[in-house]
């Protein structure tokens, strides 16, 4: 063989059985492209299609509103965390103030505004927020801030360019303009959606400065710069799985029809009425009860098909695309059937994990802080919160976490409070509450309860089931009661 032929030999001899080349590995079809080479060619197509299954299908629009409902709910909230009770009361009161009116369309607002955002990059691969000054006039009594929220769509991918022009020491790769180490220095927008019908010329896309733009994906790859839908591993699976719904429905509607095929010479006369259709052509019907003398013909009744595999099937591909979106199958189909509470918790752990990733690795860097970074400079440019060394810092508030057995999840979390694991800001924040406002509150409410002498069974002060006289705490119960007990002896 020679020399060269054993070198060629031994190379040929992977030691990884996926990496071989033989009759087993001939359907693998895999390349060295770059995430975003990937995306550029199939983003258009895996959008269309991603869309048109949530048009179209009912597990398209349950997917898409069991993850938005769990990653931003109600909104994620913005609490400051100043330490100076004045100074977070003002900035708290000011952000409520624009939270109310922060959609530049004045049709939402901004925890509405957050989960519509969270939904189109879900549903499209990305989606933009886009952060736009206003003069004082036009705003005088709330903030001059407003956002605008904006499909991927309208990113013009044509921008694009390994190379900078001359002169130029950054690159446009689908229509994100970067320079060196990848740092992000804006965006290309068209004016208008792309698909929107518009009558006229289209105007030439954008630059937007990347700090007036929050672009929101979930990257997959390093150095990828744009986002692929959430249904991208599914739509295949989905497809079979509706085409194979529709065909046992029309399998079951053509056995209850109880058709029947008349048999004739060639040529001889059909001794059934004859009908036309809507296009012309001749059929023959047989209505309910109808009985029709055919002479010496012969008519056939075909016996249905009783066996089929229609349900174990339609499940599995359930569970597989419950699995490829990242949701539990009970919460894809509503099917509860063979669940217990150990199953339920199991999956919602799993699942509580992957929506807190993306909470805390996507959204929150990627839309939050952006938005409260623009929120601060422009409430100080515009004299409504004061300057503070070091900025106003914040605390971003989850949605809350609804229990499976609400008994026994407290019950935990209560004991991981007692045992250090969870210090109780963590545990009140966890239902998705700020934990100042929760201790005010009940601060307020037992003062007042108090000074109207109003004895509740639910003052965690008291013990549980006892009333205690009203404006005392557990010591005091215990040292009154104790009192009493000698007076009498």
């Amino acid at each position: 063989m020679g020399v060269l032929g054993n070198i060629r030999s031994w190379f040929a001899k992977r030691d990884y059985n996926s990496a071989q080349f033989g009759r087993r590995s001939r359907s693998y079809i895999a390349k060295n492209t770059s995430a975003n080479a990937e995306i550029g060619k199939a983003l258009g197509t895996l959008r269309d299609r991603s869309r048109d299954f949530v048009r179209n299908s009912w597990a398209g629009q349950r997917i898409l509103d069991v993850m938005v409902s769990h990653a931003i709910g109600t909104g994620i909230m913005t609490v400051p965390n100043t330490g100076s009770d004045v100074l977070d009361n003002k900035y708290r009161l000011l952000r409520e103030e624009w939270e109310a009116s922060s959609d530049v369309e004045d049709v939402l607002d901004y925890g509405a505004q957050q989960a519509l955002l969270c939904r189109s990059m879900f549903e499209g691969g990305d989606s933009l927020l886009r952060l736009i000054p206003r003069r004082l006039s036009d705003s005088p009594r709330v903030l001059p801030f407003r956002l605008q929220g904006l499909e991927g769509d309208q990113i013009d991918a044509t921008r694009d360019s390994i190379f900078g022009a001359a002169g130029e020491t950054s690159s446009v790769r689908l229509g994100i303009k970067i320079g060196d180490f990848g740092v992000r220095e804006g965006v290309y927008l068209w004016k208008n959606h792309p698909g929107e019908m518009v009558v006229g010329n289209i105007e030439a896309s954008v630059l937007v400065d990347w700090n007036d733009i929050c672009h929101l994906y979930r990257p997959l790859r390093l150095g990828q710069l744009r986002g692929v839908p959430l249904f991208a591993p599914i739509l295949l699976t989905a497809k079979e799985l509706q085409d194979l719904m529709e065909a046992a429905i029309v399998q079951q509607r053509t056995q209850s029809s109880y058709a029947g095929f008349l048999k004739r010479a060639p040529g001889g006369q059909n001794v059934l009425a004859t009908k036309k259709d809507e296009k012309g052509d001749k059929i023959t019907r047989i209505e309910p009860g109808m009985i029709q003398d055919i002479g010496d013909a012969e008519i056939v009744f075909p016996s249905g098909s009783t066996q089929s595999v229609f349900g174990e099937s339609y499940k599995a591909g359930l569970r597989a695309m419950a699995a490829g979106a990242g949701i539990t199958y009970d919460q894809l189909t509503g099917d509860l059937t063979q669940a217990n509470y150990s199953s339920l918790r199991a999956g919602k752990i799993e699942f509580r994990r992957m929506i807190e990733q993306f909470q805390w690795s996507c959204f929150v860097p990627m839309v939050c802080r952006k938005v409260d970074r623009k929120f601060e400079d422009l409430a100080i440019l515009a004299d409504r919160l004061p300057r503070l060394e070091g900025g106003y810092p914040v605390d971003h508030i989850m949605p809350g976490i609804e229990p499976i057995d609400p008994l026994k999840d407290l019950q935990a979390d209560m004991l991981a409070v007692r045992s250090g694991r969870t210090s109780p800001q963590e545990f009140i924040s966890a239902w998705g509450r700020d934990w100042r406002k929760v201790v005010k509150d009940f601060d307020a409410f037992f003062k007042f309860a108090d000074a109207n002498n109003v004895p509740l069974d639910i003052d965690p002060r008291r013990p549980a089931g006892g009333v205690a006289p009203s404006g005392s705490t557990d010591g005091e119960t215990d040292a009154s009661t104790k009192a009493k007990e000698n007076a009498d002896e």
